[in-house]
Parts: structure tokens; sequence; C-alpha cells
């Protein structure tokens, strides 16, 4: 085991020691606002940004957390390590197997959790996110046989990049995301004298039908029974707030928890709104920028580039066309496959004779659903490879 995984652990069963065995009476309030989509859906989208002087350690900013048969949770944390993103799923008695990692970003680590449940956990500590940036997260789930997959991915807004965290396999079939969706704000170890608070906006839930829900309101509260004598927050009882605020970047939630001078505004529980008018979610979509194919015999590799300040990809689909007349094109293999980190594809083709010239057609989708612009690759089977270049067979 490397030295940062033994620290890591002994670091997290100290942890796990003092919020089991020692409890006090110094966490800042655990705080929610829960969302009104109150609907199951395939994708949920939320924007986070953590102000200079709300960072505080420990501190957990949920963004994501949904219930279901594959109940879960993302968001961003001040740890001791560094500030890390985390993505984690509870095991449920209806999934027919453990959960597993069937893919995991650079820097992405995995591994089981305990405590308040058992489940499969994911965090990231070399991505890294700043104060005062919004960052958009992500989840989308989809059907793999009788199981369900969920994609991680973040983006910031400060470089725009998009970068896909993990994807966990889960037992379950058509285990969706169900609502309200819920954002809270956790110090995790009695730290309230630290001022802590998130912003949030920019909420969405796909339908399973395919349509989008902007976050119309959401109903904030403090977790009323930790302010109690002898309870984790009580000497904090009163240091919490939340609502809709605005700055130049326009309306958001916040909360806020911890500090000495925090007050309440508001009542626990409020309800607060932001009015929207979007129509879906306002990213680019995706755009591949290049491609390149090598053929030899009758194998087709082909591997594609994609702008990762674009939407990333979540299914591609080949097509290999033969033009053997001016006017004459026919398609003589295709393939088709969900795989988001997919960026490379191979293709045994039919026997074909001299003569014609070959195209490789590339097209995505994107984690929202949004189609790329086709890239077509001229295959010069004389010297078997091709490098890409953005052309169209005639027609």
């Amino acid at each position: 085991m490397k030295q940062g995984s033994m620290n890591l652990n002994l670091f997290l069963a100290c942890f796990l020691f003092v919020a089991v065995v020692g409890v006090g009476q110094n966490a800042a309030p655990s705080s929610h606002i829960v969302f009104d989509d109150n609907f199951e859906g395939d994708i949920l989208v939320n924007e986070v940004r953590v102000p200079e002087d709300g960072v505080a350690m420990y501190t957990y900013y949920e963004t994501l957390g949904w219930r279901g048969d594959a109940s879960g949770y993302a968001g961003i944390q001040v740890h001791p390590r560094a500030n890390n993103f985390i993505f984690s799923i509870w095991d449920h008695k209806a999934h027919k197997a453990p959960i597993r990692a069937v893919y995991t970003g650079p820097g992405t680590l995995t591994e089981e959790f305990g405590g308040e449940g058992t489940g499969l956990k994911s965090w990231n500590f070399e991505l890294g996110w700043e104060p005062n940036t919004w960052y958009t997260l992500v989840s989308r789930s989809w059907a793999v046989r009788d199981h369900t997959y969920y994609g991680f991915w973040a983006r910031s807004g400060k470089t725009k990049r998009w970068t896909h965290l993990v994807t966990m396999d889960v037992a379950a079939k058509n285990a969706y995301f169900q609502g309200g969706t819920d954002a809270f704000i956790e110090d995790w170890l009695e730290t309230g004298k630290n001022l802590r608070t998130a912003n949030l906006r920019g909420g969405w839930k796909r339908k399973t039908d395919g349509e989008w829900y902007p976050f119309q309101s959401g109903r904030y509260s403090v977790n009323y029974w930790d302010l109690e004598p002898g309870k984790r927050s009580f000497n904090f009882k009163t240091n919490w707030d939340g609502g809709v605020a605005k700055d130049e970047t326009g309306l958001f939630y916040f909360m806020t928890a911890g500090g000495k001078s925090t007050k309440p505004s508001v009542n626990n529980p409020s309800r607060h709104e932001v009015t929207r008018t979007e129509a879906k979610p306002p990213y680019e979509r995706l755009r591949l920028l290049k491609a390149e194919a090598l053929m030899v015999d009758r194998k087709l590799s082909v591997t594609w580039e994609v702008d990762e300040r674009s939407l990333p990809p979540f299914q591609f689909r080949l097509k290999v066309l033969e033009q053997k007349m001016e006017d004459i094109v026919r398609v003589i293999a295709a393939h088709s496959e969900v795989k988001p980190h997919g960026r490379f594809a191979e293709m045994i083709l039919p026997e074909i004779e001299n003569g014609g010239s070959l195209w490789v057609e590339i097209k995505c989708s994107d984690i929202l659903g949004n189609e790329s612009k086709k890239m077509s690759i001229k295959i010069d089977r004389t010297t078997a490879a091709a490098v890409g270049k953005v052309r169209k067979p005639k027609k």
C-alpha cells in the first residue's frame, strides 16, 4: 500500500472515531437546499461556487444529491490533502452486485465507504478547484443491459474545460435520479468557529422523456435536531443563514454556516425562488477537432479528438462509405457505442473490390444529448492510412 493511501486511511479512521465516539457541540450547523424537481430523471446539472471568505477546512459543499435505487451525491470539499471533487453512490437492497468503477479519470481514486451506510466513493485531489470560481457538475445515468451506469463530469468556469472524473456501474435496472435534488453544506470535524459558504445556481434535471426542467425554487433548512443542548451544533445554533443573493454574475442561492458573526435572516425552514427562462442548459455542444484513420487489410482503426471546452462526448457513431461513381455513395459498415471516455474504435470491414473511394464518417452526441457536427475522412487504400481533414463525400 502506498504511503499516501495509508495516511488517507488513517485520517478516515480518525474522522470516523470522532464522528461516532467523540461528538461535541462545536460543529457549524448542517444546512440544505432541496430543489423542486420532484420527478425521475436521467441527467442532473448544478453549478457551485465557494467565495474566498467561505472556504473552511473540513467542509463538504454537496452540489448534487439524489434518492432512488442508486442514491448518491456529488460535490466539492476542502480536505487536508487538497480541494477535491467527490462522487459517491450508496449500496441498495435492489443491487444484484457491488458497485464498481468502470472508468476512472486521471487522478481519480475509488474505494468502498461505510459509516452511515455502505457504497462506493470516488474523489479527485489532482484536478482541484479554486475559490470565487463557478464549477458545473453533471451526472448522467444510462442503461447498460440490466445495469445502470452513472458518469460524473466537472467544468471550471475559469478554464472552460470539462473533465470526466468517473463512471460507476450499479447492478440495478432503470435506477434513475429521484428528486428533489439536494445540496448541503457540512462541517464534518466541529470547526464551527470558521465560516463556510456555498453559492448555487443553474440547476437542471432532464426528465426520462428528454424534457429539460430548470430548478425554479428551493427549500432552505438547517438540521434543527443538531441545535439542541448536547448536540453537535449547539454552540453555533444561531450561526447560519441562507436564501437568494445577487452579484455581477446574477442571482444565486446561498448557504452560510458557522462563523462568530453569522445570524439568520430567514426562518428555518424557508422557501426561495429564482425565476428561470432558459429552455435547456446553455453550454457549448460537443466539437470534434480532428480524426485519424488507419486501414490494414480489412481492419480499420479510427481515433479522434474533441475540444475540451465544449461538452464532453457520450456516444459515438461511425459509418464507412464507399463511393464508386461520382454520384453514388453506399454505406458498407457502421458502428455505434455509448462510451463517454472513448476516443478510439476498430472495425473489420467486409471484402471490398478495388476502385472505389472509402470515407469514414464520425458523429457524436454529448453528455447533454446534443449532436456534434459530422466529420468525414477520406481513406487512401493505397497507403492504407489517412490523416483526418473535414471533408464530405459527394452526393
